[in-house]
């Protein structure tokens, strides 16, 4: 083979292979058509995970207060009951009953002003608070029961 053969060869084999590698416009539109829908996809799949924790989140806060109005019901009966008590029990008992009133207004604000971050912090705040609710109502019916 001479020189300007074997040019045009590897020439026409360049050519071939450019144009076997180019995308036609109707593979691209079709590609661009799918990172679309995917995108798409993806929005929804957040948006939906977005109402998910905030449904939770209201569900876990509207429990919450619930449970820190019975709280607060339950404090003031004591509270009522103890008129009827010596001034020592009553004494006692009052200073024990304000500070888990006490208590229980500051878990109220803490519920009140928690903002959403992250999944990680939203399950520490919440393991957190429990804990917190269970100990306080723990301490009140301690109080009734030793009252």
């Amino acid at each position: 083979m001479n020189l300007p053969n074997l040019k045009t060869m590897a020439l026409a084999g360049i050519v071939i292979l450019g144009i076997a590698g180019c995308n036609s416009p109707k593979q691209k539109a079709e590609k661009l058509e799918n990172a679309e829908e995917n995108v798409i996809e993806a929005q929804q799949e957040l948006n939906e995970a977005v109402i998910d924790s905030t449904n939770e989140y209201d569900r876990f806060k509207a429990e919450s207060e619930a449970k820190l109005i019975a709280n607060d019901v339950k404090i003031a009966a004591l509270k009522d009951q103890l008129k009827t008590d010596k001034k020592e029990i009553r004494t006692k008992y009052e200073k024990q009953l304000t500070e888990l009133e006490q208590k229980n207004a500051k878990l109220k604000s803490n519920i009140a002003e928690y903002k959403e971050t992250d999944k990680s912090n939203w399950e520490k705040f919440k393991v957190s608070f429990n804990e917190d609710l269970d100990a306080l109502g723990k301490a009140i019916s301690g109080i009734a029961t030793d009252k």
